[in-house]
């Protein structure tokens, strides 16, 4: 009778206590939104170096530095390559679709470099995408 009774009143708190009110921080999803929104704009020839030297930056945002630490903003650099992409892949498709291809394809390896957490990806996309614009740009 006393375990019943026990278990009634354990089961009354856990009921009582999911009907909390629930507060959401809308502070951190408003600057992520509002980052992720806006596309830049130019010409390729402008576009395309700013892409390169983001996925330049890539792999230090993904591993650990000399310190053991690792930066954080892996997320925002990895935006902010798919918005130059996004914006410039157009007129790189226009100028040479096997270009556009490859840049593409690098812009997907930097997206698994961050997702699966492997700088050696990052840096193998930023290798190859910078070869790439190199000789498309010049």
């Amino acid at each position: 009778m006393f375990v019943r009774s026990v278990g009634v009143a354990f089961g009354v708190v856990i009921a009582l206590s999911s009907c909390a009110p629930t507060t959401y921080e809308t502070s951190a999803t408003t600057a992520a939104v509002a980052a992720a929104t806006t596309l830049p704009s130019g010409p390729a020839s402008e576009l395309l170096p700013r892409l390169s030297a983001s996925m330049l930056s890539l792999s230090s945002y993904i591993g650990p530095n000399s310190s053991g630490s690792t930066a954080s903003g892996k997320e925002a650099v990895l935006a902010e390559i798919e918005a130059l992409w996004n914006a410039a892949e157009t007129e790189v498709t226009t100028l040479s679709p096997q270009s556009a291809e490859s840049i593409g394809r690098m812009v997907d390896l930097a997206r698994t470099a961050v997702e699966r957490n492997r700088p050696a990806d990052a840096d193998k996309a930023a290798k190859f995408a910078g070869t790439v614009i190199d000789e498309l740009l010049n």
